[in-house]
C-alpha cells in the first residue's frame, strides 16, 4: 500500500510543468530551474552556447545544462519533456541562426528563442519592462517597453561597440602607436601599455597586436581607466569619447519610454560612476540575471498557452 501511495505522488509532482532559463553565449551556458510558482529549484553551468559560430556545440551545452540542472534538483533527464525552456542565445539577431535554432527538434515541452540582450533585459527589471545598457568587452543597448523592443549599438567590433573594454584598449594602442612614431610624447598610460606587451617600437607592436581581437583589447582598458583617474591626458581624452557615446546611448534609451534603465556588464560600474551626477541619478539597480529573466519569460509563454 505504501509503495502505490509513493508511486502516485511522485506521478503528481512529475506533471508538474518545470520552467528553465537558459542564458547562452561564447565562454558559457547557464540554466536555472523554477517551478510554476517562480520558486528557484536549481542553477547549472555548461560550455559555450552561440549558434552564430557553432550551432551542434551550442546544441550540446543547452542539453547539458538542461539534464544537470534537472538533476541537481533531484529530476531526471526525462523530464526534459515536461519543461518549458527559453533560450536566451548570442547571434540569434541573425535571421538565418534564429531559423535554424527553432527548427531544432529539442527534447522539451516547448522553446522560445530570443536574444541574450532580451532576458538580460528582463532579469534586470525583475521581468518587467525596461531599458539596459551593456558596457563590457563589447557595447549595447536594448529596450522592451510594452512588448516593443529596441535595439542600439551592438555593432561588433571594430565597427562598433564605442565605449566598450574593446574600444578602450583599441584606443589607447592607437595613442600608444603615435607616441612610438615620435608625432606625441610618452606618457603613464603609453608606457604602461608598452610595459605590458613588452614592445618598445611602433613595429613591436604591431606584431604583438596584430592578430588581436576584441577580447584582446579589452584586457587592456583597465590601464586606460587606471590613468584616466590620474589624470593622463591621454586615457582622459579616450574615456570622454568613450563616456560621450555611453551619453548618447542612455538619452535614447529614455526616448523609448523605458522608466527604469540599468547598466551592467564589466565596466558598467566604473563608467556610470564617471557620468554626470544627474544621469547617475536616472540609473536602477540590477534586479536580477539573464537566466532569471529567461525563467520568467517561459512562464509568461505558459500561461499565455493555458489562458
Amino acid at each position: 500500500m505504501t509503495s502505490v501511495v509513493q508511486s502516485e505522488e511522485i506521478l503528481v509532482q512529475q506533471s508538474e510543468p518545470l520552467f528553465i532559463g537558459v542564458d547562452g553565449g561564447g565562454s558559457k551556458c547557464k540554466a536555472r530551474l523554477e517551478n510554476a510558482n517562480g520558486q528557484l529549484l536549481a542553477e547549472a553551468i555548461a560550455g559555450p552556447a552561440n549558434p552564430a559560430t557553432d550551432f551542434a556545440q551550442t546544441t550540446d551545452s543547452i542539453l547539458s545544462a538542461c539534464q544537470r540542472v534537472l538533476q541537481q534538483a533531484g529530476y531526471a533527464s526525462a523530464m526534459l519533456a515536461q519543461s518549458h525552456v527559453v533560450l536566451g542565445l548570442a547571434g540569434v539577431n541573425v535571421p538565418r541562426v534564429q531559423r535554424q535554432m527553432q527548427n531544432w527538434q529539442h527534447p522539451f515541452a516547448s522553446m522560445q528563442v530570443t536574444t541574450d540582450l532580451h532576458i538580460a533585459c528582463l532579469g534586470a527589471h525583475g521581468g518587467r519592462d525596461g531599458a539596459i545598457l551593456i558596457t563590457g568587452t563589447g557595447t549595447a543597448a536594448f529596450a522592451t517597453v510594452n512588448a516593443k523592443q529596441w535595439l542600439f549599438s551592438a555593432q561588433g567590433f571594430p565597427l562598433g561597440d564605442r565605449g566598450s573594454g574593446a574600444w578602450l584598449g583599441w584606443q589607447g594602442v592607437c595613442a600608444t602607436l603615435d607616441v612610438l612614431d615620435g608625432l606625441q610624447p610618452a606618457t603613464e598610460l603609453t608606457r604602461s601599455i608598452c610595459r605590458r606587451l613588452g614592445v618598445s617600437s611602433n613595429t613591436d607592436l604591431i606584431s604583438c597586436c596584430i592578430g588581436y581581437k576584441a577580447a584582446d583589447y579589452g584586457q587592456l582598458a583597465p590601464l586606460v581607466l587606471q590613468q584616466q583617474q590620474q589624470g593622463d591626458p591621454y586615457a582622459c581624452d579616450i574615456t570622454a569619447r568613450g563616456l560621450g557615446y555611453i551619453q548618447a546611448l542612455l538619452q535614447r534609451l529614455q526616448h523609448t519610454g523605458a522608466t527604469r534603465i540599468v547598466m551592467i556588464g564589466g565596466l558598467a560600474l566604473q563608467l556610470a560612476a564617471l557620468l554626470p551626477a544627474a544621469l547617475q541619478q536616472q540609473l536602477s539597480p540590477v534586479q536580477g540575471s539573464p537566466e532569471v529573466g529567461a525563467a520568467a519569460l517561459a512562464r509568461q509563454y505558459f500561461l499565455e498557452k493555458v489562458i
